[in-house]
């Protein structure tokens, strides 16, 4: 999908290599150039990779990175995402790659500047901590590492939250941003913190970023890479090219309070919507439909759908959507994969589903994020 400035492209896999990772990222970055260019568009114009892989702990993640980028030449000053799950939804899946591109509807590059912070571990050129294009600014997923890879206040999941948080601030400082005009946040975390834990996290959190908040997605993840990380973020924030600091519109208002529900919630700036942590949940913020999957799946989308509608747009402007599910069998998946397409106008959006043992909240099996582009030459 091309809407406004944005591109936004299907995750792209490789089922004809099974279990063989290096050859499933061969093929999947071979799809991106061209894709791209049926949009007129170039691996230079990326903004943001998005890489789920299959890591039970035998790949290091520093050196399939770097592969990624050998994979994907052009680049010019992108963010990169590496997460790593111990499935995909297919057995013999192992990667899948989400991308983000900015390039003008009427063909002209789009200048852009990226930033790389001497402060924390880098990833490797021309890949950068953050990125502006326009009003959109990106960071890519960044763990709390020193300069030379060594893991700062391991296993400290507060104390290295703490860490990112700085580092997100000065990133964004440096691209004419700050932490209030954050629009979309994405934190993972190790699955074994205890809950008060966690529960410091959320503080640290609601304190340091001002304001309403972003839409936040926050998933417990088996492994965390490298050893002794246990939480890591990435940020999408908006500001006027002039600095003009733009109104945000939250749906619903008021989850602000640290704990379960902080900043689930429906955000929109200017053409862009985020929705975060959406799920199936009771009047009193519990899950509705504990361990019932088809259930909350319908719960969480009439969720979605609600705080659209609340917020003046609706399902028909999603662009993409990530999953996040507590299943184990295929057909599970596939149940799960038509409830969700039905939800949405032909062909949808972009759409990864991605496969987890638990989620956040006790009997969760679902949780969902959405971005939405309102195209400003539609009809009004």
């Amino acid at each position: 999908m091309h809407t406004n400035d944005m591109i936004v492209l299907n995750p792209q896999l490789d089922l004809d290599h099974p279990d063989d990772l290096d050859t499933q990222t061969v093929v999947a970055c071979g799809h991106i150039g061209p894709l791209l260019a049926e949009f007129g568009a170039r691996p230079a114009d990326i903004v943001h990779l998005r890489v789920s892989y299959v890591n039970t702990g035998e790949v290091d993640e520093d050196v399939y990175r770097a592969r990624v980028l050998e994979l994907m030449p052009g680049l010019d000053g992108a963010v990169i995402d590496m997460v790593p799950f111990d499935r995909l939804v297919l057995p013999e899946l192992l990667v899948e790659i989400c991308t983000y591109a900015m390039k003008a509807q009427d063909g002209h590059r789009l200048p852009r500047k990226a930033v790389t912070q001497d402060t924390l571990y880098a990833p490797e050129r021309p890949l950068a901590h953050g990125l502006r294009v326009g009003s959109m600014v990106y960071t890519g997923l960044q763990s709390a590492r020193s300069t030379d890879g060594a893991v700062l206040h391991a296993g400290d999941a507060p104390a290295q939250l703490a860490v990112l948080l700085d580092h997100l601030a000065a990133t964004l400082d440096a691209l004419g941003a700050d932490l209030a005009d954050v629009v979309r946040l994405n934190l993972h975390y190790d699955v074994t913190l205890s809950d008060d834990t966690w529960q410091s996290c959320l503080r640290l959190l609601a304190e340091r970023i001002p304001g309403g908040g972003p839409a936040l997605t926050a998933i417990p993840l088996p492994r965390v890479f490298p050893d002794g990380c246990a939480i890591n973020l990435c940020a999408w924030a908006m500001r006027g090219d002039d600095g003009t600091r733009f109104p945000m519109q939250r749906h619903p208002e008021g989850r602000t309070t640290p704990g379960p529900l902080l900043w689930r919630q429906t955000l929109v700036c200017e053409d862009m919507v985020f929705a975060g942590g959406l799920a199936a949940l009771a009047a009193d913020g519990t899950v509705a439909a504990p361990g019932d999957h088809i259930a909350q799946t319908r719960g969480t989308l009439d969720a979605m759908e609600a705080s659209l509608d609340a917020c003046g747009t609706s399902l028909r402007d999603v662009h993409k959507t990530n999953s996040y599910y507590v299943l184990n069998t295929v057909q599970g998946f596939n149940d799960n994969l038509q409830l969700r397409s039905d939800r949405f106008t032909k062909p949808g959006p972009a759409s990864v589903g991605l496969p987890l043992d638990a989620l956040s909240l006790p009997g969760q099996s679902i949780e969902m994020e959405a971005i939405s582009i309102l195209d400003k030459d539609a009809p009004q």
